[in-house]
């Protein structure tokens, strides 16, 4: 037998606003009550009610996902079993009080429910579970969420009819199995489940006394029929004859197929009216186009860009239209410097040293980046697609971190200058490891040693090219010198000595090569809180008008404190070439101060520092001579 829960309408409400509850009939004796499980009543002396109220909850039209309150006390009156609940302080709770409270409102009947069993149209056992406030109901004194059946009186039932000569019914399927089952008191009980499916010609209505049953649980909770609502269409005395299989044919195959060895009949039959089932595919689906596609919106696009090489430096917001200005202060004259002033003086009024100063002057640049959009105003106006256009602007505002990133890369790469060969570095025992970690070791050495000023610096940042990154990523951890701390990982960042390491454009692609410096050697500086973001309408089209401006100031204070260790690549014709990049021609050493497309032919060289320029004179590369 099916398990099927049983709820019963019982009286209307009475609602208190003050201490937020309300009382009423929540299960009626003695009354027939006409449900899609057939006709039954309650007596008192099956009624169960647990010791402790709380455990019975009140929710709405028996969905026990939409809790409203609880019940505070539970006894039986002549009328049946009476019930308060206490409305819970919820919204939910707050509309279903309103609702009883209000004369004309929906949901003002109690609904009992609970799990038992059904024998000669009587609960055999109602041990009270919960209630529910509902609209109408099932019986005659109560509002039901169970649809009625009709009354003989009311209007004609539908009827099944079969041949009068079958009438003694054919059992094609038998059934049974025994089970436990516990309530919420705790309680066990023993369920045992018998069924037989048998053809038996029905002449009656078919709403009938409810059927016998053990231990089941009966819901109550069907749809009312439209034939059964005030007012709605009477249904057709008989219906047209259809090409498919009857409700009994279709019973009687499944019955078929899981027990061919009790109802004697074929499988292939079976199988046959099963078969002629009408398909339902997803044709249907897609042309009426019922399954949508589920929408994700922007979808994942990588890791957002991260600025690696601007961070390198002294990043600050000091940025002004002036500019930074500043000195470097030198010993002797432009002309002939000297390494030191004073000599060691004899004494007794014989004459000192004496020697002059000059300064060189150091003035910031300024790079200037900008981007705009006309946008049509119905996208700021109406709702369904500002999400993509906030969304491409993060893209442009991405793009201005990559352009500040490059410009910072460029400037180291200008800044280190003439790359330093790398040397040969000393072995122990067979133990040689790569160049790419000789190469960084002599960086970092470079960069402390004492310059033609007497001044050491400090390095704390490593860029090295890829070929020198997978050199250093693949150096066995036994090659590496003792006293040298050095790590790299595959997320392309490491350290060397304690400085950053980072992977970058070196200026140098055919070979290993590694650029080491000191982060107070360039100073960068932004606008505080990122580029201006500026919107200004368009009236006359109707328009927004979006612009994104961006802008880098870049202060190089200390040259000698980045070094470049490599071999410039040879130059080669019709290639395109970024700034900083560096390129050989005979014995001359080029560095790109603008980016360009090198010509057919090497240009002619010009004076050590002086520029000369590669190609087209509009696009072609500037080179400056290093060497």
């Amino acid at each position: 037998m099916n398990d099927i829960d049983i709820e019963i309408e019982g009286g209307e409400v009475l609602a208190a606003a003050d201490d937020r509850t309300i009382t009423g009939l929540l299960i009626p004796f003695g009354e027939q009550g006409r449900t899609n499980v057939g006709q039954f009543e309650v007596d008192a002396s099956v009624v169960e009610l647990p010791a402790d109220p709380s455990v019975v909850g009140l929710n709405t039209d028996h969905d026990r996902y939409a809790p409203v309150g609880r019940a505070t006390r539970l006894w039986i009156e002549a009328a049946g079993v009476m019930a308060s609940f206490a409305i819970a302080k919820t919204p939910a709770g707050d509309k279903a009080l309103a609702d009883a409270r209000n004369p004309h409102g929906k949901r003002r009947r109690l609904s009992g429910e609970w799990r038992g069993g059904i024998k000669n149209g009587k609960a055999t056992r109602v041990p009270v579970s919960g209630g529910a406030l509902v609209a109408r109901g099932a019986f005659p004194s109560a509002m039901v969420l169970a649809a009625d059946t009709p009354d003989d009186e009311e209007e004609d039932a539908e009827k099944v009819v079969t041949d009068p000569a079958d009438e003694g019914g054919e059992v094609i399927s038998s059934d049974r199995s025994v089970g436990v089952y516990t309530d919420e008191d705790g309680q066990k009980y023993r369920r045992v489940y018998e069924s037989q499916t048998t053809v038996t010609p029905i002449t009656e209505p078919a709403a009938e006394a409810a059927p016998d049953q053990e231990e089941s649980e009966v819901t109550a909770s069907a749809t009312i029929p439209a034939t059964q609502r005030a007012g709605a269409p009477k249904a057709p005395a008989a219906t047209a004859a259809t090409d498919g299989p009857t409700t009994v044919e279709v019973m009687a195959a499944f019955a078929a197929v899981r027990f061919p060895h009790l109802t004697g009949n074929s499988i292939d039959d079976a199988e046959g009216v099963l078969a002629a089932l009408a398909d339902i595919t997803t044709d249907l689906a897609a042309g009426g186009e019922v399954a949508r596609p589920n929408w994700l919106g922007q979808l994942y696009q990588g890791v957002p860009y991260e600025r690696e090489y601007i961070t390198l430096g002294t990043l600050g917001t000091a940025i002004t239209l002036g500019g930074k200005q500043g000195y470097t202060l030198h010993r002797g004259t432009a002309e002939t410097p000297v390494n030191h002033l004073g000599e060691e003086w004899a004494g007794n009024k014989t004459p000192i040293s004496s020697g002059v100063g000059f300064t060189k002057g150091q003035v910031s640049s300024l790079l200037k980046w900008a981007f705009g959009a006309d946008i049509a105003r119905e996208f700021f106006d109406l709702p369904g697609a500002e999400e993509a256009i906030e969304a491409f602007f993060r893209l442009v505002l991405e793009d201005h971190l990559i352009w500040s990133d490059t410009k910072a890369l460029e400037t180291w790469r200008t800044v280190a200058g003439l790359p330093i060969a790398a040397k040969n570095y000393p072995g122990v025992d067979g133990h040689d490891y790569g160049s790419a970690l000789g190469m960084v070791i002599q960086g970092i050495l470079a960069v402390k040693a004492k310059k033609s000023d007497g001044r050491r610096d400090t390095p704390t940042f490593i860029i090295a090219n890829e070929l020198a990154y997978e050199e250093l990523i693949y150096t066995p951890k036994d090659l590496i010198p003792e006293f040298v701390n050095f790590t790299a990982s595959t997320d392309w960042q490491g350290s060397g000595d304690g400085l950053v390491l980072v992977v970058g454009d070196t200026g140098i692609t055919s070979t290993p090569s590694v650029i080491v410096g000191s982060g107070k050697a360039v100073e960068f500086d932004e606008l505080p809180g990122g580029p201006l973001k500026i919107d200004a309408l368009d009236l006359a089209k109707g328009g927004v008008d979006r612009a994104i401006h961006g802008y880098l100031q870049v202060f190089i204070v200390r040259a000698d404190a980045v070094v470049h260790i490599g071999v410039a690549d040879a130059r080669a014709n019709a290639t395109d070439y970024q700034v900083g990049d560096l390129a050989k021609a005979a014995a001359v050493v080029y560095q790109a101060v603008r980016a360009g497309k090198a010509g057919g032919s090497v240009p002619e060289a010009p004076a050590v520092g002086a520029t000369v320029v590669d190609g087209n004179a509009e696009t072609g590369v500037i080179w400056k001579r290093l060497i």
